[in-house]
This record gives structure tokens, sequence and C-alpha cells, in this order.
């Protein structure tokens, strides 16, 4: 509390905030505009500037570190709360706050002089005057101050914006050059302006031969020709008939195959791919230009070429089947007459055997050339026969007449049906026929007149539905119906066969019991002597086991069969729903990303069936905690997500995902086992972080990944310092592909000497990196990224050819070297081609094995212990030497260590830092040295940095040192150097 003799000024609040669940207020001093930032730390109020007098930024949103800092977001210089004069502390007082301090209180003096009454007066009106021009005069000054401030305000924001869109492009492209898709971008003139690696590689040129191109040169004839044809040019338009194709059809997708753009006739990709199109608008809806982007298809094709095969086939012995219970003469026949398949019945009416058949099996000589045949006239050509239906009779020199009709196929062929009516018998034959073969059928036949009575039906009509055929004869056909088909479909089926035509399709009917069940049905119209419809034939097969089994695919399709979630596909579609009720009716969603923890270790230790019943286990436990509007779905392995809709605030995807962390961390009981597992979250919500699937699920998946960084079952919400640091990492993944290109690393070079003798023994090569845009990147930084990313066998393998390219120069130049060392990652021990790598290497650099040796980690020792033993041996048997790096820091058991063909124990740097100092380390480092001799192993320490640490070394019998006592890391040249100059 102040006390009473001081001055209190009382200040003005102008705003209050809440920044990251902190109280903070804008005030100002009453009767002054200098406005003031109060800020909260330690429970101690503190008030400062609200603007940095350096930057002129506003520190209302600033942060404030845990030693009563606050840093400037523009520079990042601190101020001080407690130190700094400009900085004085306030308490609450009601809606005010109140400081004793007296730098805001303004004084005056006013000194008096003895005077007459007229000059007193007169000075009186003077000052009068003046003060009221000085309170002008100051209150265009803190006008013109807060103008000022405004300007440089929004100079900042400007200058923060840029900065924000320079990092976009840079996601951009970074995104595009990395991503596995074919893209290409155009100008509004269909000119292509942009082109990725990917594309490149698919077309085998490069961008800027294609910058500046229409996109139609890289479509073959026959796709531009298709696209020609179904997008005609306008006179106006003169762009790329590909940039019209999206315009006018707002879209544009196609299968198509790539060609050589130059018309080089360089080879490229003969895989297909799925080219889609979309138009691109600026923040003002002007059409800014076109994306064109192509997925490689061809595995989806080949399955479906395979697929269409063998459905043939499958066909094909359907119909073999089908053809041979048919009385009637059948033969199908190609689109140039070739004949294909025939029934045995063909074969008796054209009295032709089925061996010589096979042997002239061409339609021509068989009908049009057939001298067995008279009047060959009226026989219709194979040209007419592809395209239109054909009746004729054909006679037969030995006196039989036969009944020919013809009929296009889909696939550009025809089919010849025969039926032989010769003499009288002809129709009673036909009939007998037909009547056995339909009451036989297993097709349902249902024939009705014009008005749709029903007047005759066969056995299979009442095995489908129940109806004898006593109640169905008289009864209109809809007797069947189920009442679930639109007016529409009647109407449309009526409309067509009283058209004379012949309709087709499915129906959903009804049986006498209720049951429904579906139908596929064709409906024909038969007509009498004069050519008029006296009656429709209707022939009807079940297909509800098949629409059953229809459905059932389409669920597998859209469920995860082990958990009977909706799968990916239904997430994306769920998410674009999401989308638009957030853009068109402004409702927030949130995407829950979810991994599962430690479930790997389920599946290695138990198996995976015990892993498959954990995950059954985990998504009903997922679905317990969300609520009917929600979304649960696996999307593969331990991956689940949740599509959270209709979200209020923040608050309830932060207590869904508190929730899920609850349930799925106490035990699960899988046969007799009790297992504890842990699940990460990663959270974005929409439309704040954004409108699209792909980057939703980016964001989720990111901020999972963050997640899981911490130990223990935890959630992280998506946001842009997690961008930003992501962006970071790719940014410097990205530029070290580009290093390893242009010569950006460089090798040091640090000694190892002797303790006994003194001299030196050998060196270990060190990777640094300085980048020509980015600076120093610390080994720390990059090294785990290549790990990540993949680049670290690539890295290794330039780390390892540098070492023997130098070896090699310091041979040729009588310049006798020890032995230098290079690291492996724990990926590159385990990559299939390290063996031969080495051997190659040493091959090509003409360098004896035994001058390198090669440095593992206890830990990647581990990592696969077998695996690790075998390419160790394998090292070995080349000559190289094996260095155990980091020894002590890891968790492996001496058993394994002692098994391990290596030459020398590093004892790691953490525990030489405190030998002098603690008797615990010394003690470490003592039993190290001791196990070392008993295995017959070489003990050298690392990080020796002082002349007490060699000396104690020395004296616990140590093999060998090194360290910045001995030397720092050096160049190439500079180790020569030392080396000479050690001799």
């Amino acid at each position: 509390m102040f006390t009473p003799d001081k001055v209190i000024t009382r200040l003005v609040i102008e705003r209050e905030v809440s920044i990251q669940g902190h109280m903070r207020w804008v005030a100002h001093p009453e009767n002054r505009k200098n406005r003031l930032l109060i800020v909260e730390h330690k429970k101690q109020l503190y008030a400062l500037p609200l603007y940095c007098q350096h930057a002129h930024v506003s520190l209302l949103r600033a942060k404030v570190d845990h030693n009563g800092k606050v840093i400037c977001p523009k520079h990042g210089l601190a101020t001080d709360l407690k130190s700094n004069p400009g900085v004085f502390t306030v308490e609450r007082q009601g809606n005010f706050f109140i400081t004793a301090n007296s730098s805001l209180i303004e004084t005056q003096t006013v000194e008096t002089c003895e005077q007459d009454v007229d000059q007193q007066t007169e000075l009186e009106a003077l000052k009068t005057v003046n003060s009221a021009l000085q309170k002008k005069v100051l209150s265009n000054l803190e006008s013109m101050d807060s103008m000022l401030s405004e300007v440089e305000h929004k100079k900042v924001e400007l200058e923060e914006n840029n900065r924000h869109l320079l990092s976009v492009n840079q996601l951009i492209d970074s995104i595009t050059n990395t991503m596995e898709e074919f893209l290409v971008v155009t100008d509004n003139q269909g000119r292509i302006t942009r082109v990725n690696p990917y594309a490149e590689s698919i077309l085998n040129i490069k961008a800027e031969e294609l910058i500046g191109s229409s996109p139609d040169n890289f479509l073959r004839d026959e796709t531009l020709t298709e696209i020609i044809e179904r997008f005609p040019a306008s006179n106006w338009d003169q762009r790329p008939y590909l940039y019209r194709a999206v315009y006018s059809n707002d879209g544009f997708e196609q299968e198509i195959r790539f060609r050589d753009p130059t018309g080089r006739h360089k080879e490229v990709s003969q895989k297909y791919f799925l080219l889609k199109g979309t138009l691109i608008y600026g923040r003002a809806g002007k059409e800014e230009g076109l994306i064109l982007s192509a997925t490689d298809i061809s595995v989806v094709k080949a399955k479906e070429k395979q697929k269409r095969q063998a459905d043939i086939e499958k066909h094909l012995q359907l119909l073999q089947s089908t053809l041979s219970t048919i009385s009637q003469g059948v033969a199908m026949f190609s689109g140039i007459g070739d004949l294909q398949t025939f029934n045995d019945s063909f074969t008796n009416n054209i009295n032709v055997d089925p061996d010589i058949l096979a042997q002239i099996p061409a339609y021509e000589v068989l009908f049009s050339n057939n001298k067995e045949i008279l009047d060959l006239q009226q026989i219709p050509p194979c040209q007419k026969l592809i395209s239109d239906k054909h009746q004729w009779i054909q006679t037969f020199t030995d006196g039989r007449v036969i009944e020919c009709e013809s009929a296009p196929t889909p696939t550009g062929g025809f089919v010849v049906t025969t039926r032989d009516i010769t003499q009288s018998q002809k129709n009673e034959e036909h009939i007998r026929l037909l009547s056995t073969t339909v009451e036989q059928s297993s097709s349902e036949v249902v024939i009705t007149d014009t008005q749709g009575i029903i007047v005759y039906v066969n056995p299979m009509f009442t095995e489908n539905t129940g109806y004898t055929a006593e109640e169905a004869i008289g009864k209109k056909s809809s007797i069947v119906q189920s009442g679930e088909m639109s007016a529409d479909f009647y109407k449309e089926l009526w409309s067509t066969i009283k058209a004379s035509n012949r309709w087709k399709g499915e129906i959903l009917n009804r049986k006498k019991s209720g049951e429904k069940f579906w139908q596929s049905m064709s409906v024909t119209p038969i007509f009498d002597n004069n050519g008029v419809i006296s009656h429709y034939l209707s022939l009807k097969a079940d297909i509800t086991k098949q629409k059953r089994a229809e459905k059932r695919l389409r669920y597998q399709a859209e469920h995860d069969l082990l958990t009977n979630l909706p799968n990916r596909s239904i997430l994306l579609h769920q998410l674009e729903s999401s989308i638009v009720d957030a853009r068109d009716n402004h409702k927030a969603s949130a995407v829950l990303f979810m991994d599962l923890d430690n479930f790997k270790d389920v599946n290695d230790t138990l198996g995976h069936l015990s892993g498959d019943i954990l995950l059954k286990l985990v998504a009903r436990r997922l679905q317990q905690c969300s609520k009917p509007t929600d979304l649960v779905a696996r999307l593969g392995g331990d991956e689940f997500a949740i599509v959270q809709n209709d979200i209020a605030c923040l608050d309830d995807p932060k207590t869904l995902a508190e929730e899920i962390i609850s349930s799925i961390t106490r035990p699960f009981k899988v046969d007799d086992h009790l297992l504890h597992i842990g699940i990460s979250i990663g959270i974005t919500v929409l439309p704040t972080d954004g409108l699209d699937t792909g980057i939703l699920l980016q964001n989720a998946d990111m901020a999972m990944y963050e997640a899981k960084g911490i130990s223990g079952s935890h959630y992280h919400f998506f946001d842009l310092e997690l961008q930003k640091s992501i962006q970071q990492k790719r940014t410097i993944e990205s530029h070290l592909h580009h290093a390893i290109e242009h010569n950006e690393l460089n090798l040091l070079f640090q000694p190892k000497i002797d303790l006994q003798s003194n001299k030196i023994v050998g060196a270990e090569a060190l990777l640094r990196w300085h980048s020509k845009e980015l600076g120093h990147i610390s080994p720390e930084v990059f090294i785990p990224i290549a790990e990540r990313s993949g680049l670290i066998i690539k890295l290794g393998s330039w780390v390892l050819n540098k070492t023997l390219e130098h070896i090699t120069a310091w041979a040729n130049a009588n310049i006798e070297v020890p032995k230098i060392a290079v690291n492996l990652s724990t990926i590159q021990l385990l990559d299939a081609n390290l063996i031969s790598d080495i051997k190659e290497a040493l091959t090509t650099y003409h360098v004896p094995p035994n001058k390198l040796e090669l440095e593992i980690t206890e830990t990647a020792a581990m990592s696969d212990p077998e695996l690790s033993q075998a390419q160790l041996e394998a090292i070995k048997d080349i000559g190289v030497s094996i260095a155990l790096d980091d020894f002590g820091t890891g968790y492996s058991s001496l058993s394994y260590l002692a098994s391990l063909p290596v030459d020398r124990i590093k004892i790691d740097r953490s525990f030489v830092n405190d030998i002098q100092f603690s008797p615990q380390s010394k003690a470490i480092i003592e039993s190290i040295i001791h196990l070392g001799i008993i295995m017959g192993k070489i003990v050298i320490a690392e990080g020796v940095e002082v002349k007490e640490q060699l000396a104690l070394l020395q004296s616990l019998g140590c093999h060998e040192v090194q360290g910045y006592y001995i030397s720092k890391p050096i160049t190439a040249d500079e180790f020569i150097h030392f080396l000479n100059n050690k001799e």
C-alpha cells in the first residue's frame, strides 16, 4: 500500500485484454494523454510505456519471460520490469490504478513580485493568454505524435505482412518442389509460368524450356483432338485448348498419356495420368491463370485392365453356358464378320459340322457366299449388321428353311440367331420350345395386355413373389409394386414401351409376404400381325443378393474392416461438408488427429492379433467419447481422426481431447493382459486454420507430432509458431540438398593423442555447414533433420568419400597420416548398401582399410542388435576398425557390448567434464577404463578441455584423448601443420 505522505496519481483504464491467460491493461494518467501498458508479473503490477521507444511497436502482446523482461516483438530487445527507470509499480483501486511515482506529477512554481495593481492585472492577462497558447501547442504536438505513432505502427504491420507473404511463397515453393505429383501453372493467357521438378522428370525436359509455352504441347494428338471436339474454339478466345476446356467446364479432368512437348521425340513416361485443371482467381475475383495437376494412375489402369479381362472371360463362360441351354441357333461375330462364339443349334441350323465351322469362321463364307443357300441377294451384308437389326429367311438347297435375325452388340459386332421353320411343324415346334423354355426358365416371365393386366406368369414368378398364377392373372402388374419407386420411374417406363421400344432397368418390388426384393427387369412390346402392340413381355431376375453384395462392397470401400469405423474417404467427405458449413453458415469445426503411443510394443510382444483386438477397443472408446454428430474414423495403422462439428469455442475440442486421453490411458484388458498405451492428439480448427482439406489434415498432423514430442499423452493445437518451426526445418532440409550438391559442406579434423607417447594416433572427421543464405548451421540442428528426411545416407556418403579423398591427397604428397575416424548414424548402420558403399569408396580412392575407422554410438548399436552385429562384423572383415562412441550414456547390456567387434571405446564428454570435481564421474571413468582393458579395447576420452582432466585420465590408465585442450577441430591444412609440429 502507498503511504499517505506520498502524492498519489490515478491511471484511467482505457482497455482490458487477456493475453495467453493473463490480464493486461492500457491506461493513461488523469489529465495526460501518454498511454501506459500495465502487466502482472509474480503477483506485482508494473506500468511501462505502451510503445517500444526504439521500434515504436506496440508491446500489448509482447512476451514477458520468467525473469520479468518484456521482449519487443520487432527487434527482440528486453525491458526489465524491476530495474528499468521507465517502469514503476501500480496498485488496482476500483476502476483505476494508482501510483506514487512522482515523475507523473506536473509541478509548476509561480513567482510573484510586488507590483502595482495595474501591472499585476496586465501580467495575469498575459499569463492567461500564454497558458492558452501553450495548451493549444501541446495539444497539436500530442496529435502529431499520435499520428506519427499510428503511421509507424502501420509501417511495422506492413513489414510484418510482407515477411509473412514471403514466408508463404517459400512454403508454396517448398511444397510444390517436393511433392510427388505433376504440377504446371499458367497465366491467364495459358502461358506456362511454373513447372515443378516432378513434372520435369515426367516430361524429360527442363522447366525453362516449358516456361512461356502452351500446355497443349504435352498432350498427345488423340487427346488434343478429343478436347477440341468437346470444347470448340470461340472466335474471341485464342488461348490453348486445354485452358478453354477448363474455363468452359469450370474445371477439367481426363485420363491422358504425355508426349514430348518439344517435338524432338525424346522418350517420355508411358504411364497413365489423371490430369486435372482448375482456374486460379485473385482476391478481387480476377482470373489469374490455371493450375494443371496430374496423378499417376498406371497401377489403377493396369488393375482395371486385369479386372476387365477377368470379367470378359467370366462373361464368355457365362455366355457359353447360357447359349448351350438355348434351343435357337446363336452365333456372335466381330465387327469385321469373324465368328467368335456359337452354340450347337447354330451348327445344326446351317448344317455345318463344328470342326469345319472352326476353319471357316467368316460371316461372308457362312451366309453371303454359301452355295448351299438359295437367293443370296436377300441376305444383308456384314457392314449393315453392325449398325441395325435385320431379319431374313434363307432357304437351303436341301429344302430346309431357316429364319435368321441379327442385332448389333455394344462391342461393335453383331449376333445372329437362327430358327428352323421348315414345313408345317415350324409353328408347333416354335411354340413348344418357347413354352418349355419359358416354363423352365430361371427368369421370371410375365405377359400383360396393353393396360398392364396380367395374362400369363411362369412358375418362376410364383417362386419369386409368392403369388400363384391364379392369384396374379387378371390383376394389374402393380400388385408387386413396393411403393418406393418414384412416379417418374414408372412414367419413363411406360413412355418407352408405348413408343414400341424395349425398356430395361432395376426395380424394387414386394412379395406377397411383404418382403421387398430387387429385380433386374426388361419389358418388350409384342406386336400383332398388323404391327400394333398387343401385349408386353416382362423378364425379371432376382438380384437382391447382388444388390446386397454391392452394398456390402460399398460399405467395405468406405469403412475400416477391422474397427468398422469410417475410413479416410468418408473423413474427407465429412471434412468437405464441414468446410461448406463453415463458409456458408459460419459454423466452426475441429479436426483431432490421433496416434497411439507404444502401440508397436503391443504388436511386437503379444502379436498382431492382440494388436487388432486393442485397436477395436480403442475405436469403441473413441466413439464413447464423441457425440453422434461427430465423425470418428480410422486412417490406418494406429492413426485415428475425429471431425467435431459445430463447436462453440476452443474449449470444445480441448474438452474432447482431455476426455479421450483420460479414456485411452485407462488399461485395456486383452486376453489375460492389462495393456497400457498412450495417445497423442493434434488439433486444428476451421475456419480459423484454413478451409482446405489437405491443409487442415496437414495442420492436425503437424500438431500431433508436436504433441508426440512431449513424453506422455498430450494434445496440441495447431498455431503459427508450430508452422514456422516446421517451415524452418523444411527450409533447412531444402538448403541441405543444395549444400551437398554445391560444395557448401566442409570437414574439420580433431586430433587424438596417445597418453603414453604423446603422439598423434588419429583424428576424427567432423562435418560443418555454412550456408550462403542461412549462415552457420550447427550439426545438432541439421543432422537430425537429415536423419528424418532420409538425407543422412547421402550426407554420410559425402563425408566418407571426402575423408578418403583427403587421405589419398596426403598419401600422394608423401605425408604419413594416422587413422581417420568417420561417424556413422543409426540409419547408415542399418542401410543394406553400407558394406558395398564402403568397399567401393576404399577402392575408388585407393585407401588401405587400416587408415579408416568408423564411429557408432551405443544407441545405434542397440537399435537392431542382430542387424547391427552383422553389419559391424562385415566392416571388420573389410579391415576397417570400429569405435563405440558416447559410451556409458546408453542402456545396452555389457554382454551385448562385449560381443560387438569394436576396437575402441570412447568415454562420453559428459563424464569427462566433471572428472576433477565429481567423485562419481571419476569412478565411472575408472570403471569404463578397467572394463575396456578387460575386454581388450583401447579406451579414449573425448571432451578434454583443461590440463587437470588430462592428468587425471592419464593417472587412471586411459589410453588416448581428444578435446580442445589438445586441439579444437581444424582444417585439413591446419591438421597437417599440427601433425608436423607435434612430431
